[in-house]
């Protein structure tokens, strides 16, 4: 075999036993040609009886201080200006207060009026399917659900304003 054929032979090698302890292949890269800068360095200086062996030693040595390397850099910090995903405390208290007033609100209905309002806006049943069930128009449905938003919306407001309110 032709000395750059070896050479070439010995590449490949090189590249799969360094990247198979680094698991870096972009560094293997650059560990196999820093040790081909370094055995011909030490072969220009020496006679070299197994050039196989000194590259396989030459590149373990690199993969000992490529590591050393990493080992010692010094951790960034965290930034504190990445936002958290999870919403934060004070939204979380407001959701609640606003599931409470609106579980309050509920309570308050005419049991007709919350029972129309949960078949259609909760459960998603049709206007007809509940006209049906209740023996009433779908006019009647509709009529019952705009009333029981009416009723939502004016309870959050005022719950909002008296948070509000409690504040200033």
């Amino acid at each position: 075999m032709s000395d750059l054929a070896s050479l070439r032979a010995q590449r490949r090698d090189l590249y799969q036993f360094i990247v198979r302890r680094t698991r870096d292949p972009a560094a293997a890269e650059d560990l196999v040609q820093e040790t081909f800068e370094r055995l011909l360095a030490y072969e220009q200086a020496k006679t070299i009886v197994d050039r196989a062996a000194l590259g396989y030693r030459i590149a373990l040595n690199l993969v000992r201080d490529h590591f050393r390397r990493a080992s010692r850099r010094p951790a960034q910090a965290l930034n504190d200006d990445i936002p958290c995903q999870a919403p934060a405390p004070e939204q979380i208290l407001m959701h609640r207060q606003k599931v409470e007033v609106f579980g309050k609100a509920l309570d308050a209905m005419p049991p007709l009026r919350r029972d129309v309002f949960i078949r259609r806006r909760l459960h998603g049943h049709s206007p007809r399917q509940i006209a049906e069930d209740l023996s009433l128009s779908e006019a009647a449905i509709e009529k019952h659900v705009a009333r029981a938003l009416e009723q939502l919306h004016r309870e959050i407001a005022r719950a909002e304003r008296r948070v509000g309110g409690g504040r200033r």
